[in-house]
């Protein structure tokens, strides 16, 4: 369950940050970009290691403070690097400072640029777990690990080329310099993993080498006599050690939003990707024209909690890159923000409460403890600030504007051989092609071993016209979902309907009088609105979507090849907008082999594997 952290507290002396915590300044010198170049840029050879052609690295940090060494890297990397290249940036606090204390010290420093004013506007809420920001034009993304390193390293999915070994002095933090932290810092290195840190005692050389780090002593910066680097394992560091095989051509089976985000994911980690869906772009269940973005919350689920949190933000983050892709224009996309959860049934009622009763923080603040449960409302209330109504058709076409042109064959076949992976499509006769890896994002064609535990389920939307007094434009959901328009156009919806579904999962369902009249009663307690004889029906909408019996989508390898060339990202069903941008960011990362933004055992509860274990 994430828990609440402290904000840092912060003295400034003459200009500088010092934390009384530990009685030591966040920077170690007059000259800290100086320091912090030579430090850690230079003794990792990054410099050198960034200008390679298709540079791929992973660059962590023990202590990220004022962020001081990440906006430096990130300064280093766009002037060197490549355009295929890529960078993941990994910093770990246990106790962050405050947005406005970033502000200052970024200002102080000469480092408020784009990537300090993203750094900052995408800064997590003060809680544990993993958070992830994204620099799409440097090519980059930052994962900030709150909490203590002792208990976070040990939940990291990670392969790490470079350390920074930084935060307050050894003898002031042991809780971050000692070898139980060494030993999961040696458990995510690979061969030839370079380090370097400022701090030179002994302990810390002796605690690193018997992590399994080769240490050498180096002059220190200014006044200081020495300081320590290194590489892990006893050889010679690698001469490009993240110069590890990368698929360079992979298709995406799939243009909804699981397929969409998985491929933007890997364009930006420098792959050439090949998009496939005879429906187009958001053609399937992703082309919903009003859809909600919420969290699934559950009081005693600390993994699905941490899942929502990192969700939550993750769509936010694509929604903003859809939005590039429209002109810049958010509106084309949202429809609304700020989503109430009504407890309506009994379970769902006790569900709220329940959260209500507990520490916000423990969902990552994704709910506002604070909210009130507006006169007349039906059961308590949950009120989502980061809620979102969005037009799923238009999010889709955002989306797409930045990739390849989608390619509408139908896949009808995958054929995994020693060195590539086989696409066979449809026609007369029949065409195929070889990729490194295949994404499948699909539900439509069975190409898969998993498909065959997939459930489908129909839904209709239904557009109204009819004038509500009410001047609350919230989203309202809790038995089904209420977005308002205008004050009289509304979107309600949306049904599940099992039975009477089309033969062939592509296509979807007719929409049925029947199902309207479902869609307003069972919004009924929507103040207001209007009896099925009294409604003006305007438009229908409806789509499939497929889902496993757990309710959490499939992000992984498939068994269907040993060498994990077949990704998947399944199953997202109604939670589409909430689970298919961060699986899509999961399976790219397992793809090209870096480090991945949720927590082992959030991962787990995602895998392929869990099917193994039984119904699912």
């Amino acid at each position: 369950m994430p828990e609440a952290l402290a904000f840092a507290r912060l003295e400034w002396r003459d200009g500088q940050p010092v934390s009384p915590e530990f009685g030591d300044g966040y920077f170690g010198s007059d000259a800290p970009l100086e320091e912090a170049h030579e430090v850690f840029l230079e003794a990792n050879d990054l410099p050198r290691r960034f200008a390679r052609p298709g540079a791929r690295l992973a660059v962590a940090e023990t202590g990220f403070g004022t962020g001081l060494n990440a906006l430096l890297t990130l300064r280093e990397w766009r002037s060197r690097a490549q355009p295929d290249g890529f960078l993941s940036l990994i910093g770990f606090e246990s106790r962050p400072l405050h947005p406005d204390d970033l502000d200052r010290a970024h200002r102080m420093l000469g480092l408020d640029g784009p990537d300090a004013e993203r750094l900052r506007s995408g800064y997590p809420p003060p809680v544990t777990g993993l958070h992830r920001i994204h620099f799409p034009q440097a090519r980059a993304v930052l994962t900030l690990v709150f909490g203590d390193a002792a208990v976070t390293l040990p939940q990291l999915n990670a392969g790490v080329d470079a350390w920074y070994l930084d935060g307050f002095a050894p003898r002031r933090n042991p809780g971050l310099w000692n070898i139980g932290v060494f030993r999961q810092m040696a458990r995510i290195s690979r061969p030839g993993t370079t380090f370097g840190t400022y701090a030179a005692a002994g302990q810390v050389r002796r605690d690193l080498e018997a992590a399994g780090f080769t240490v050498r002593r180096e002059p220190g910066h200014g006044r200081k006599r020495e300081r320590l680097c290194g590489h892990f394992g006893d050889s010679k560091p690698a001469s490009d050690p993240e110069g590890r095989p990368r698929p360079e051509r992979v298709a995406v089976i799939g243009a909804g939003i699981a397929g969409l985000s998985a491929a933007l994911a890997l364009q930006d980690r420098g792959c050439n990707v090949h998009l496939f869906d005879p429906a187009g772009p958001g053609g399937g269940a992703s082309g919903n024209p009003a859809a909600v973005l919420l969290p699934h919350l559950l009081p005693d689920d600390a993994g699905l909690n941490a899942l929502a949190l990192t969700g939550m933000r993750h769509t936010h983050a694509l929604i903003k890159r859809a939005a590039e892709g429209l002109n810049g224009d958010e509106s084309e996309v949202l429809l609304g923000d700020s989503v109430a959860f009504h407890g309506i049934s009994g379970h769902a009622r006790k569900r709220v409460q329940r959260l209500r009763a507990r520490d916000p923080a423990e969902s990552g603040y994704l709910f506002d403890p604070a909210a009130t449960t507006p006169a007349g409302a039906p059961g308590p209330v949950l009120d989502y600030p980061g809620g979102r109504a969005v037009n799923m058709s238009a999010l889709c076409r955002g989306l797409a504007g930045a990739l390849p042109a989608v390619e509408r064959y139908r896949v009808r076949e995958i054929r995994p051989g020693p060195d590539e992976v086989l696409l066979e499509f449809d026609g007369d006769p029949a065409t195929s092609t070889t990729f490194h890896a295949v994404v499948i994002a699909t539900a439509g064609v069975p190409l898969c071993p998993e498909q065959a535990r997939l459930d489908t389920v129909g839904g209709q939307m239904t557009r109204l016209r009819y004038p509500l007094a009410s001047r609350d434009f919230r989203v309202r959901t809790g038995q089904g979902y209420w977005i308002r328009q205008d004050t009289d156009d509304h979107w309600i919806g949306a049904t599940y309907r099992h039975d009477g579904l089309p033969d062939d999962p592509s296509l979807p369902p007719e929409p049925t009088i029947e199902d309207d009249h479902h869609n307003l009663r069972h919004l009924a307690w929507v103040p207001g609105m209007p009896s099925p004889e009294d409604a003006r029906i305007m438009e229908r909408w409806t789509g499939i979507r497929a889902v496993y019996r757990d309710r959490l989508p499939l992000v992984g390898a498939s068994s269907m090849d040993a060498r994990g060339r077949v990704m998947l990202t399944l199953g997202h069903g109604s939670r589409g907008l909430l689970y298919a941008p961060i699986s899509g960011e999961l399976a790219a990362d397992r793809l090209v082999d870096l480090p991945e933004p949720v927590e082992k055992a959030v991962a787990r509860r995602l895998s392929p594997r869990r099917l193994d274990k039984g119904p699912g």
